[in-house]
């Protein structure tokens, strides 16, 4: 990998005597300054940087033991290489070598880097503990990344994520709504937000956010899950109509989701359409015989249906 130093406010001459007299820079970074380690290139870095660099081509084109070879041994030359370091340990995991990638990100979080590459790298080792199941730790990486570059987008998020995964939807909301300031109109966050606002129940929020979200999209490319959550708002709201609406347009987009189906089902016998919601529960069952909670509706449809047979002879 070839290395290109950030732009700073260190001027060129400058920057370069610091290079060579192997100084210590103060970089400015909006809140403060920051000390970033200049060092000569030894024999061993330069002859890691053709290995790194081949190594990550490797990665991005998916040779992940030709990746997994050239970047350990780029590791190996130089282990102050953060970057390298982190795309060493992305492959590992990828081979299935999580307890090793782990090492190696812990590692190199104990070096010192540019703060976009310190950032990558706490970001790694934040997802990489949500897929492990330890929120805490992701917390704790997320806190790094807030605390280095507090306009982070991805530091926020991370914190909303694991906070969510710690059962804490309001402080999730927040930390959610935070990396929407600074990453406007991004839609994995604005979904996050949404669902959120439905699930603690304040639907009008979720409501506009969802159709802010669709917005997002070009017309008839909106993802099924944001019809559904407009669904779920407007159930919330009492609006039944414009529910079943939403619900049919999401099994549309969506055929094979199951429970988009169900959702319609059950709008559909709310309003007493029994006809419409066996219907909707036929394709679902064709798609899975087996689910339980279609089989309850279907059998439930069944018993409406047949209340309002007898009770339509009892009129006549």
């Amino acid at each position: 990998m070839v290395r290109r130093w950030r732009k700073t406010s260190v001027g060129a001459s400058s920057l370069a005597l610091a290079v060579a007299w192997g100084a210590v820079v103060c970089v400015g970074v909006g809140a403060g300054c920051r000390n970033v380690p200049f060092y000569r290139m030894t024999s061993k870095a330069s002859k890691s940087l053709p290995l790194s660099r081949e190594g990550i081509v490797a990665f991005e084109r998916g040779d992940l033991l030709l990746a997994e070879e050239n970047l350990r041994k780029a590791v190996e030359l130089n282990d102050s290489d953060v970057e390298t370091c982190r795309y060493y340990a992305e492959t590992l995991w990828r081979l299935g070598k999580r307890d090793d990638a782990i090492a190696v990100l812990e590692a190199a979080a104990e070096k010192r880097a540019t703060l976009d590459v310190e950032e990558s790298l706490y970001r790694s080792l934040g997802e990489k503990a949500l897929e492990r199941n330890r929120p805490e730790d992701a917390a704790r990486w997320a806190n790094k990344i807030v605390d280095l570059t507090p306009k982070s987008a991805v530091g926020w998020e991370l914190r909303g994520k694991a906070a969510r995964r710690l059962g804490r939807p309001e402080e999730a909301l927040e930390n959610f709504q935070r990396a929407a300031h600074f990453a406007t109109d991004d839609r994995a966050v604005l979904r996050e937000i949404a669902t959120i606002q439905n699930e603690i129940g304040d639907f009008d929020a979720g409501l506009a956010t969802w159709q802010h979200l669709e917005r997002l999209y070009p017309t008839n490319r909106e993802p099924a899950e944001v019809f559904a959550g407009q669904g779920e708002a407007y159930c919330g709201l009492g609006l039944a109509v414009e529910a079943e609406e939403s619900f049919a347009i999401a099994a549309a987009t969506a055929p094979d989701v199951v429970e988009y189906r169900r959702r319609l089902a059950e709008t559909r016998l709310a309003r007493g359409e029994i006809d419409g919601a066996l219907a909707a529960l036929g394709e679902a069952s064709a798609r899975d015989p087996n689910d339980p909670a279609i089989r309850e509706l279907w059998a439930r449809a069944l018993q409406m249906r047949q209340t309002a047979s007898v009770q339509g002879a009892i009129s006549r």
